[in-house]
């Protein structure tokens, strides 16, 4: 049986050859031949075996993932944790992407396609809805808090580039028992009102024939594709490791492992050991976490030891779930976006994503495009990100 890989390359391939036929003949100016539509059928046949091959597949292994998750839940593990995380970006920009064909069939109205093109159309944004998750979360922006913008408009109807968010400083809880008349005991608790910019997230597709703006079945393909999962993931990237340091020129995203402040554990003896101390480290300022993220490459790492170091039977017999428990009941998302050789533990809920807008999708035919009958789509949406706490967050280096 093909791999869904393989059979995306083949749609993609009989597609294109489709296209190349289609395209031809109106860059000739002319009507299709009836052999140039028989190989364009043909093609388009093809196509759409390929793609309800993936769907059975696609259906196979979604029913595979709610039994693994139900064996998990009960202490067993199939060790599926790999391909957690782009099935859970695949199901948000879905459920995105049919609210974006919703908007595109009201601007459409009864005057079709002509209506989508030339102009900017609010859609919703890729992430102001949280994604429903059943058990335990499986890709990184599950974790994060989202927020919605709260400035309000000037009179000029003008919201503004910056937002506001507090981080908390200090911590020095001094509460105790006081006698009546005496002076009450300070805690240092301090916070900072910081400011930042929001961020545009953009992408846009390659030229496609104006044609398939026709088929809003086809177009939500696009957006599912190239749109929505490319902002979900370079979101998830920004979050976790920013955009760079700061310079005179730069002001660039700090990422919850840029943000100055987290507590950081050096390797001591082992891995198990590292990790061990990095919890208990972290829970001793009494902080408590709800997640670990680990490059899967550790996790499997963790996964395959023995307890005879290279022989006798696995240490952790049912997988994720004996190493959640070890490492203090948090579960663990695996991203391969943190580097291999370093794991983080916090509180994501001390972090927040702000969603300044409604995303805007642009529909372009001028210029070069309008010549040869293409279009191309541009999704733009603009984020904030802030951590209100970074001690609620240590990494953790797991190379001797």
């Amino acid at each position: 049986m093909a791999t869904t890989a393989e059979l995306k390359d083949r749609m993609a391939t009989e597609l294109k050859a489709a296209r190349v036929i289609a395209t031809k003949a109106d860059s000739e100016g002319r009507d299709l031949t009836q052999s140039e539509i028989d190989r364009a059928n043909t093609h388009l046949r093809a196509h759409a075996d390929a793609k309800a091959e993936l769907t059975l597949a696609t259906s196979n292994f979604a029913k595979s993932e709610e039994i693994a998750q139900k064996l998990a839940d009960i202490g067993l593990d199939l060790g599926m944790g790999g391909s957690h995380r782009s099935t859970q970006l695949v199901k948000a920009s879905e459920q995105w992407g049919e609210k974006v064909r919703s908007e595109l069939e009201k601007r459409a109205g009864e005057h079709g396609a002509k209506a989508l093109i030339g102009g900017s159309i609010d859609i919703p944004s890729v992430v102001s809805e949280p994604v429903t998750i059943s058990g335990r979360p499986t890709s990184l922006l599950d974790l994060i808090p989202r927020r919605p913008r709260t400035q309000t408009a000037d009179p000029n109807g003008n919201i503004g580039n910056t937002f506001s968010y507090l981080v908390q400083t200090a911590r020095s809880l001094n509460a105790r028992g006081v006698p009546d008349g005496a002076e009450k005991p300070v805690s240092d608790i301090t916070f900072e009102d910081r400011e930042d910019r929001y961020r545009v997230y953009a992408t846009v597709t390659d030229p496609m024939p104006k044609r398939f703006l026709d088929d809003y079945a086809q177009i939500i393909e696009i957006l599912k594709a190239q749109l929505g999962e490319g902002l979900l993931e370079s979101l998830e990237s920004d979050i976790l490791n920013g955009t760079g340091a700061p310079t005179a020129t730069a002001d660039p995203v700090k990422g919850i492992l840029q943000t100055s402040g987290h507590l950081a554990q050096v390797y001591v003896a082992s891995v198990l050991q590292t990790l061990s101390n990095a919890r208990y480290t972290l829970t001793d300022t009494n902080v408590t976490p709800n997640a670990w993220v680990m490059n899967s490459r550790d996790l499997q790492a963790l996964e395959l030891m023995r307890e005879g170091g290279t022989t006798g039977p696995l240490l952790f017999g049912s997988g994720r779930s004996d190493i959640e428990k070890v490492l203090g009941e948090y579960p663990i998302v695996t991203s391969s976006l943190i580097s291999q050789g370093t794991a983080l533990l916090g509180d994501f809920n001390q972090t927040e994503l702000i969603v300044r807008e409604d995303d805007h999708l642009d529909i372009d035919g001028s210029g070069i495009l309008f010549t040869k009958n293409q279009v191309r789509f541009r999704h733009e949406g603009r984020y904030g990100f802030a951590v209100n706490k970074p001690s609620a967050f240590i990494t953790v280096n797991l190379t001797p």
